[in-house]
């Protein structure tokens, strides 16, 4: 079988290019012929990401690649969820169809019913003739199913969810040693854009120094070009360190020191953040929103939900975390052996191929 990836890749890294780069590594590793389209087009990420630009125009370079269609089988995509990135696939739908190639389109984020259902009839009749041309369509988890509902039909919607990177694993007994239980290790990974919620946890962060709550934090991530005054911002926060952009052994050490990981996020592309899979596969208590899949694969066993915005919420439960230290160790190993089990990259990718096969 012969598989043509399109979609974007690292850099810059985000949810959907990693899993795009994850699953053309497994998929090579395992003798299937791997052909991709990268479509990023920009190498930064913006906390306007899925607005238009003319910058975006340079995609039209990509159509330079539509050869790659006819020697494949399948033509895999992981769409965008704007009109824009719903509609920059449809030149290699197209073909496909012509040439009847299996299609399928993988949701990657939370948005799409949304942004259809706001877009103008014209655009609306666009997508779901564009959408329809795919054979099949995958979302993260069972809540989301709804996102391509209006496009396909249910025996051609599946689940699959998002994984833990094989490559940053180390050994539960290693994590653990890094581990401190004493009080809360507080950890926000992910990119800093606004609505990841991240005002609202410095802001949480700088009421709990007030109130002389004792806490430890470590914040990592890009900072997109529009929002480089957060720097000095976090700057003025004590207890509270920066680090940056973290990857493979630094991304370990930075999950394997926090015991609670906090993403009170209510981004309107969110789907299944691989940053919180990623925290309860190193032994963290999850603090977050009940928003988008989130509430799939993370429960009341898995940490604490707190209210979107809300920054007197976060401060509660963070508050809460601090005087059950004995409860926090005990759901850190909880969510680790939980993790590993369910979501796996080789789980993830062996899930992809299954869905290619099936007819």
């Amino acid at each position: 079988m012969k598989i043509l990836v399109i979609g974007p890749f690292p850099e810059p890294i985000f949810g959907v290019s990693l899993s795009n780069m994850v699953l053309t590594k497994g998929l090579i590793a395992k003798g299937f012929e791997v052909r991709t389209i990268n479509t990023s087009t920009s190498t930064t990420i913006s906390s306007s990401h899925g607005d238009w630009s003319f910058k975006k125009l340079s995609f039209l370079k990509y159509y330079l690649q539509l050869f790659k269609v006819t020697s494949s089988d399948v033509i895999y995509c992981t769409t965008g969820q704007t009109f824009f990135g719903i509609l920059k696939y449809a030149p290699f739908l197209l073909l496909a169809k012509v040439l009847n190639r299996k299609t399928i389109v993988h949701v990657k984020g939370g948005y799409l019913k949304i942004s259809y259902e706001n877009m103008n009839n014209l655009k609306k009749t666009i997508s779901k003739r564009v959408l329809k041309l795919y054979k099949k369509g995958i979302v993260l988890s069972e809540s989301l199913k709804p996102l391509l509902e209006e496009f396909l039909g249910p025996e051609k919607i599946f689940i699959q969810h998002n994984f833990i990177q094989q490559s940053l694993i180390l050994s539960e007994k290693e994590v653990f040693k890094r581990k401190d239980f004493e009080g809360i290790r507080i950890v926000f990974l992910s990119n800093l854009i606004p609505e990841k919620g991240i005002y609202q946890l410095l802001d949480a962060l700088d009421e709990l120094n007030s109130n002389g709550i004792e806490f430890e934090a470590k914040i990592a991530g890009h900072i997109p070009n529009n929002q480089q005054g957060i720097i000095e911002r976090m700057y003025k926060i004590k207890n509270l360190e920066f680090i940056g952009v973290v990857r493979d052994s630094a991304k370990a050490d930075l999950l394997s020191w926090g015991n609670v990981f906090c993403l009170p996020t209510y981004y309107s592309m969110e789907g299944q953040p691989i940053s919180i899979l990623e925290a309860m596969g190193f032994g963290n208590v999850i603090v977050t929103t009940k928003h988008a899949g989130i509430p799939d694969i993370c429960t009341d066993k898995n940490g604490l939900f707190v209210e979107k915005r809300d920054v007197e919420s976060l401060v509660n439960e963070l508050n809460y975390l601090t005087k059950n230290t004995v409860w926090v160790e005990e759901t850190c190993r909880f969510n680790l052996i939980q993790a590993r089990k369910l979501y796996s990259e080789e789980a993830f990718v062996n899930g992809v191929i299954k869905i290619m096969k099936s007819k």
